[in-house]
């Protein structure tokens, strides 16, 4: 008959080395991870943020209209064509404003959008028309006139991305 050991049984350095590496291993793809969803919700959060001014941009644009019997009906629109660009910042109270958050400690950062105006007519090149061409013949020897093809850029800068600059740009077109 044998006698039982009474040599204990433990664990190995080299099973605790292991484990260790499996542990750090799943903690680095965790953290990887959150690391990936952070930076993925700030740039969808940026481009909701821009799209909204976009869009409102163009809703007031639209609102401007075009007068049908003027002889330059779309003349308040055009002249945004000439503007430069207008800087917006985006701020914690979800309202933009025009005027850059005060310096200081404990302030809200205020991200900038950079929103720049497209009017057409006057078309800089011959592929600036659209698709339907915004002059193109709606009934024989009646061209749309008095239709502008409106476009609003926004841009910003992402410093967390790999591309520096974002953007995003919305289209519509306006007529009496």
């Amino acid at each position: 008959m044998r006698r039982p050991s009474r040599r204990r049984r433990g664990i190995t350095l080299l099973e605790t080395l292991m484990t260790a590496a499996v542990l750090i291993l799943g903690i680095g793809v965790v953290a990887s991870t959150v690391v990936s969803i952070v930076r993925l919700n700030r740039r969808n959060l940026a481009q909701a943020q821009a799209y909204t001014i976009a869009e409102w941009w163009l809703e007031r644009i639209t609102r401007m209209g075009c007068k049908a019997e003027d002889s330059n009906p779309c003349k308040e629109i055009k002249e945004l064509d000439d503007d430069p660009p207008i800087t917006l910042y985006w701020n914690a109270s979800g309202i933009p404003s025009e005027t850059p958050p005060p310096p200081g400690a404990g302030q809200e950062v205020a991200r900038p959008y950079l929103v720049m105006i497209d009017v057409d007519p006057p078309f800089e090149t011959l592929t600036s028309k659209g698709s339907p061409a915004v002059d193109r013949e709606v009934i024989k020897d009646m061209p749309l006139q008095k239709t502008v093809n409106v476009r609003v850029t926004v841009s910003w800068r992402d410093e967390l991305s790999r591309d520096d600059y974002h953007a995003v740009a919305l289209q519509t077109r306006v007529g009496p």
